[in-house]
């Protein structure tokens, strides 16, 4: 069972409501063109959650978040220029997967299958309801306290979560609130293969490998299927110090950059060479007309908002308060782990986090409008719908894409 924890808006809608709260640094803004990164490794890689490991245990490699590509990319940069690269992006939307031309995002953790099978043949939805039973009660759960309810499937089916992604299509239909399909579903043995192998331990104070007994570990590492790509979108910051060094002021000398042969990123714990094709196109923009949302999201006090994360979200100490919100409902899969390692800035850091999928659901305390999609933002003890400004520890999480939700009772 799952784990359950217009840009123009309506006179109609303002003459109906007292108040509209408009989230600080919500309003929309222009955005200069972002840089379109389609990454397609040449080989086996590994991605690690910077979780330590020991001797004889068996690492596996995870799917990259966004901070390791964009390191990547930053690397490439300060090759040709020598810039301080750790402050001159704004943002970073992705890692996704696309797979024969089509993008998938991570699916919805609402979204389940049968337990039990070798294959995943049919997928059905939990919701949230008002829960008026005796059976399921969250006074008698180790659920958090902040959450009122659980969400449900109402099906005979012993069901469960399983790691896949969902393309735009699916993914139009569950902000909808409407029946998904198995085709629509890019479960993970679709997207790459698990190659094993065996590495050894370095002796550190003779700069040689093994020093001690049973040095050997194993690295469970990834290979993507010959039709599939990571796609990145990266939102360069021109006002940076570092960036107005070199004299650049758009897009364009940058991309004679990475247009610059060889086209090639190293990427992953063992620096693998990946190939890059590039594109400039606005991932916001691009979003919002092929899901067929606005830009900005109506909500009235009471109502519920659904929001999943297309990105890991990392908040101080692991817990969060949404300004203007209350945490209604929640499903996860499992807590997974981000960190971040350079031995240049001599910064080592890891953190407990929402993996991508996780949908949250919040009832709304007054009437406001979010900008969507968006990142869920940590400042001063409260959290914030906006776009991210400033330095961030683990750039590009906490994106997310908001819908609404209407909850039955039970």
């Amino acid at each position: 069972m799952a784990r359950v924890a217009s840009e123009e808006t309506s006179g109609r809608f303002f003459n109906k409501v007292k108040k509209i709260r408009i989230y600080r640094n919500q309003s929309p803004r222009r955005v200069k063109c972002m840089i379109k990164f389609k990454i397609i490794p040449y080989d086996v890689v590994f991605f690690g959650s910077g979780r330590p490991f020991n001797v004889g245990d068996v690492v596996y490699s995870i799917f990259p978040y966004p901070h390791t590509l964009a390191g990547a990319i930053c690397a490439k940069i300060h090759a040709h220029t020598k810039i301080d690269t750790s402050k001159i992006l704004k943002n970073v939307y992705g890692p996704f997967i696309e797979k024969g031309g089509k993008l998938y995002f991570p699916k919805p953790s609402s979204i389940l299958g049968e337990r039990k099978k070798e294959e995943v043949e049919s997928v059905f939805q939990a919701h949230p309801y008002e829960l008026n039973t005796k059976l399921f009660r969250k006074e008698n759960t180790n659920a958090d306290s902040n959450i009122k309810t659980f969400p449900l499937y109402m099906g005979k089916e012993d069901i469960g979560t399983f790691p896949a992604f969902i393309s735009i299509e699916g993914l139009r239909k569950w902000l909808k609130g409407e029946k998904i399909e198995i085709h629509e579903i890019l479960q993970y043995k679709e997207i790459f293969t698990k190659e094993e192998r065996v590495g050894i331990k370095m002796d550190s104070t003779v700069n040689a490998v093994g020093g001690e007994e049973n040095a050997l570990y194993r690295i469970e590492f990834m290979r993507l299927k010959e039709d599939v790509s990571l796609v990145v979108w990266i939102e360069f910051d021109f006002e940076a110090e570092e960036i107005r060094k070199t004299g650049f002021s758009d897009e364009n000398k940058l991309m004679e950059i990475f247009n610059q042969p060889p086209r090639a990123l190293k990427i992953g714990g063992e620096m693998k060479n990946a190939f890059y094709e590039l594109g400039r196109e606005n991932f916001l923009e691009f979003l919002r007309e092929n899901l067929g949302v606005s830009q900005m999201v109506k909500v009235r006090a009471g109502d519920i908002v659904k929001v999943l994360f297309l990105t890991p979200g990392v908040f101080p100490n692991f817990k969060f308060y949404m300004e203007g919100f209350e945490m209604f409902s929640m499903v996860l899969e499992k807590y997974t782990i981000v960190g971040k390692y350079s031995p240049k800035l001599k910064i080592r850091k890891t953190v407990r986090a929402f993996p991508s999928g996780t949908v949250m659901w919040f009832e709304a305390k007054e009437n406001m409008l979010l900008m969507n999609p968006t990142f869920i933002v940590p400042e001063n003890g409260y959290c914030s719908f906006k776009i991210p400004s400033g330095e961030q520890d683990f750039i590009g999480s906490n994106l997310i894409l908001i819908g609404k939700e209407e909850v039955k009772n039970v």
